[in-house]
C-alpha cells in the first residue's frame, strides 16, 4: 500500500509523528531520497469500538485523523510528496488485534515516477488476530514511463481473523498517452492463514519481453486488480459468487476461486479505469450483505 500524494514533494520535516530526526535521516531527505515507515496497531476498547492504540510514521507516510463509523475504524494514509522516486524505500507494518475492525485506505492514486537508474521499493506486512477484521483497498497504482518498482507483501491472518484486500495496477499515465512504458514492476505477495501459506503471487512485468502478454491479451490497455478474502462466514454455495460471476462483460473479466483453506482469490482485468472501479465497488457491495464490515464508508457523511 502506497500512500496517495497530497501536495508537492517536500524536504521539510522528515518526521510527521513528532519524533526527532537523526542526522542521517535529515541528510537522506536533503538528497531527495526518502526512507518512510508506517507502523500502526488497531485495537478494541471496552465498548468494542476500534481505535489506534499505537502509531508511528514518517515521510512519505502521513495518517489522517481516524474515525469510527460503527462498522470499522477508517484510517486514510496520505503521502505529502508527489509520489515515489528512485531510491525511495518504504516500510509499512499494520496489526489488527482481536475484536478490532480496521478499514485502511488511500484517498487518491499512487504514482511511481520516471527513473534514470535505481528503483523505488515498498515492503509491507499485515497481521490480523483472531476476531479481528482488516479491509485494505488502496487506490490505483500508476507506474510512469521508465520507472522501476518492487513491492513485497506479507499477510498473516490467525484462525478466526478476517481480511478483504484488493490492490490494483494501471497500465501507466493513460491521460498522457502512456501504456505499459514502465521499465519493471516486481510484485511479490504471500498470504498465511493459521500459520499456513495459502496463497503466493509473484510476477515481474517488463514491456520488453513476454511478461505482459497475458495481461494485454483481452484488453491491450488493460487494468489489473488482485484481491483476497479470508472469512468463515461464506461458503462456496453462497449466492454472492454467482452474482460476482455475472459481473463479467465485454469491459471486464472477473474470476473468484477458492483458496486451499479459509478464503478466496478474486482477480480482475478491465478495459479501462471506470470499468475497474465500478466492478470493484459492485463486488464490495455484493459481499457486504454477508460481511457487514464492508458497509464501512471511507468518507465521512
Amino acid at each position: 500500500m502506497i500512500a496517495a500524494p497530497a501536495t508537492t514533494r517536500s524536504q521539510a520535516g522528515p518526521f510527521l509523528g513528532g519524533d526527532r530526526a537523526t542526522i542521517a535521516e535529515m541528510e537522506s531527505v536533503g538528497t531527495g531520497i526518502l526512507e518512510g515507515d508506517l507502523k500502526l496497531v488497531c485495537a478494541a476498547d471496552e465498548q468494542g469500538r476500534s481505535h489506534v492504540s499505537q502509531q508511528f510514521f514518517r515521510v512519505p507516510f502521513h495518517i489522517g485523523k481516524p474515525y469510527w463509523n460503527e462498522r470499522a475504524l477508517v484510517v486514510q494514509v496520505v503521502n505529502p510528496t508527489a509520489g515515489l522516486f528512485a531510491g525511495d524505500a518504504l516500510r509499512c507494518e499494520v496489526r489488527v488485534e482481536s475484536g478490532a475492525r480496521l478499514h485502511l485506505t488511500t484517498p487518491s492514486a499512487s504514482r511511481i515516477h520516471a527513473m534514470r537508474a535505481g528503483r523505488a521499493e515498498l515492503e509491507q506486512k499485515f497481521f490480523v488476530a483472531r476476531g479481528g477484521w482488516l479491509e485494505l483497498q488502496p487506490s490505483l497504482l500508476i507506474p510512469q514511463k521508465d520507472c522501476r518498482y518492487r513491492q513485497t507483501t506479507r499477510v498473516q491472518v490467525e484462525d478466526g481473523g478476517e481480511l478483504f484486500l484488493v490492490e490494483s495496477l494501471s497500465p501507466g499515465r493513460v491521460a498522457h498517452g502512456e501504456w505499459f512504458q514502465f521499465s519493471e514492476i516486481d510484485w511479490e505477495f504471500d498470504l498465511h492463514w493459521a500459520g499456513r501459506l495459502i496463497a503466493r503471487e509473484r510476477f515481474v512485468l517488463r514491456p520488453g519481453d513476454e511478461s505482459l502478454a497475458a495481461l494485454k491479451s483481452p484488453f491491450p490497455h488493460g487494468y489489473y486488480a488482485s484481491g483476497y478474502l479470508i472469512t468463515e462466514r461464506l461458503t462456496a454455495a453462497n449466492d454472492c459468487w454467482r452474482q460476482i460471476n455475472e459481473l463479467n462483460s465485454g469491459d471486464v473479466l472477473v474470476a473468484a476461486s477458492r483458496l486451499a483453506a479459509a478464503g478466496w482469490s478474486i482477480k480482475l482485468l478491465a478495459r479501462d479505469s471506470p470499468a475497474l472501479d465500478s466492478t470493484l465497488k459492485a463486488i464490495r457491495r455484493i459481499l457486504s450483505v454477508s460481511l457487514p464490515a464492508l458497509q464501512s464508508n471511507a468518507r465521512k457523511l
